[in-house]
């Protein structure tokens, strides 16, 4: 038998949060699965339930090399008081295609469906990669509209969509390029049809091997991952996405063993649900499962949220990180602040965690915080970072000063900028021995004898502006140097973006004597 996780991902035809605790369940194995692969169920309103087959039902007699059985393709039964799945048959022509089909996800009001399909559409194979399509159903049923997704790609898969129950977010795997390996979870925001760009959840969920079948009930995210530390193969986990991602936890047995146990997914008014296994004694390959949850999640809400600011002007800092930290060191979460500085972490009751503010130019700040046995209580911090006067960038000791702005072409100072002036104008005051060289640069576009020259006339207008503000002239000097120290491999005639550019286009004030 070939191991799930190949089929899982419709491989291409061609070769610490403590307040989560995992309840108990019962399960039991369907009358309707078949000897062959039986997986990945998905809710079609209260009562019927869509599933993957490779069960040979006449569509095709063709069959995948990976594990000798007929392509997947997609069927629909009715739920019965008791979790069985009866009256099976096929539930589309129109996208049952002679190749893989499965893993369905559908709006709120059943008028669209996405779906996992090799990229073949209108009788001819794209691309043999996989590719989440979306389409819309008509009032008999059909399928119609076909439309492949913005972020497939030829060069990588997506798979596995599923849809928050009010249809405004789609998770989905994929091992895109910049992932961490294996495949990973995806989130992208849907509004009015259109897609926001897909954001990986990033090192809480996603690991160096492969993580699969998202499903959400409410704030809760289950997956499988085939991560060391389970029963063996793939393992559900669950964990909570309530502003942030809690540490994982393991559902246990018997909802896990050590085959692959995967696509998860729970009726959260009536605590069943159904899940998919490769463990022995089934009838199958792969079995769907029957589950009820005999328990309910003990919960202990709380939440942390807080404000990292500039220690003397009080103002919220962007591009900030706050850090979570339990009592024995282990990082829980890491969290980059906004414009607003705002962070919020959910944590265990009447447990001790460290909290850490950080920011490039800033010193670190570590707070110890226990939290109480109040249930959803809201922890408030501020955390209020000192600012570095002196930093070291490229071996360089520089004033931590803001980049000076001039306005275009020319050696006028902006007017936002003049404050920062002033902050330089205070840190001489400061340090009475200090002597500073102001360096401007550009970037490599444009003549490399007029960049040279233009901030040759920054340097001097800086120089005498500082003058301006009591600055000692033997103090401070200027230099213009042009294009002549690029920061990156962005000389002349090269293609660069213009963030790259922009890492060039600076100014600096050099710390000669301090």
């Amino acid at each position: 038998m070939k191991k799930i996780f190949i089929v899982l991902l419709l491989i291409h035809f061609f070769p610490i949060h403590a307040q989560l605790t995992a309840p108990s369940y019962s399960v039991k194995n369907l009358k309707a699965n078949s000897k062959y692969s039986d997986f990945g169920t998905a809710f079609f309103g209260k009562n019927k339930i869509v599933f993957s087959s490779s069960r040979n039902d006449g569509i095709s007699n063709r069959k995948w090399e990976g594990n000798d059985q007929p392509f997947l393709n997609l069927y629909i039964g009715d739920v019965t008081p008791d979790g069985e799945i009866e009256k099976v048959g096929n539930f589309s022509q129109a996208v049952n295609s002679k190749y893989h089909d499965a893993f369905v996800a559908f709006t709120p009001n059943l008028d669209e469906v996405y779906f996992t399909s090799n990229n073949y559409l209108h009788g001819e194979l794209k691309s043999e990669h996989l590719k989440i399509f979306k389409a819309e159903i008509d009032k008999s049923g059909n399928w119609t509209n076909f439309k492949s997704l913005p972020f497939n790609s030829d060069s990588y898969d997506t798979g596995q969509p599923m849809l928050t129950s009010d249809g405004k977010k789609l998770f989905f795997i994929s091992n895109m390029p910049g992932g961490m390996g294996g495949t990973d979870i995806y989130e992208v925001e849907i509004n009015e049809g259109h897609y926001g760009k897909p954001r990986n959840l990033g090192p809480t969920v996603n690991t160096k091997y492969k993580e699969f079948t998202p499903f959400v009930d409410g704030d809760v995210l289950y997956f499988s991952s085939n991560k060391p530390g389970g029963e063996g193969g793939f393992d559900i986990y669950m964990t909570k996405l309530d502003g942030s991602i809690s540490e994982p936890i393991h559902l246990g047995t018997p909802m896990n063993s050590k085959a692959d146990d995967i696509s998860f997914m729970i009726n959260g008014e009536t605590q069943k649900g159904y899940f998919s296994s490769n463990r022995p004694k089934g009838k199958g390959d792969d079995d769907i499962y029957y589950f009820k949850q005999e328990t309910v999640n003990p919960i202990c809400d709380q939440i942390i949220t807080g404000t990292i600011v500039d220690n003397i002007t009080g103002l919220p800092l962007q591009n900030a990180f706050a850090t979570l930290v339990d009592a024995e060191g282990n990082k829980i979460r890491r969290i980059e602040t906004l414009s607003d500085g705002k962070f919020k972490f959910p944590v265990a009751c009447g447990t001790t965690y460290k909290l850490g503010g950080a920011k490039f130019g800033y010193f670190d700040l570590e707070k110890d915080l226990e939290t109480s046995e109040i249930n959803a209580f809201n922890n408030e911090v501020i955390l209020e970072l000192e600012e570095r006067d002196i930093i070291v960038v490229r071996n360089k000791e520089l004033l931590n000063i803001e980049s000076i702005q001039f306005e275009l072409n020319s050696a006028e100072i902006r007017e936002e900028s003049k404050d920062e002036l002033a902050k330089v104008a205070r840190l001489l005051d400061k340090y009475p021995k200090m002597v500073v060289e102001f360096g401007a640069h550009t970037d490599a576009r444009g003549g490399d004898t007029y960049n040279l020259r233009l901030t040759q006339r920054r340097a001097v207008e800086t120089v005498n502006y500082l003058i301006s503000l009591g600055a000692d002239p033997k103090r401070i000097t200027g230099k213009g140097y042009g294009e002549t120290e690029l920061i990156n491999e962005c000389k002349n005639n090269v293609n660069c973006s213009e963030i790259q550019h922009q890492e060039n286009r600076r100014t600096e004030f050099l710390i000669i004597v301090k």
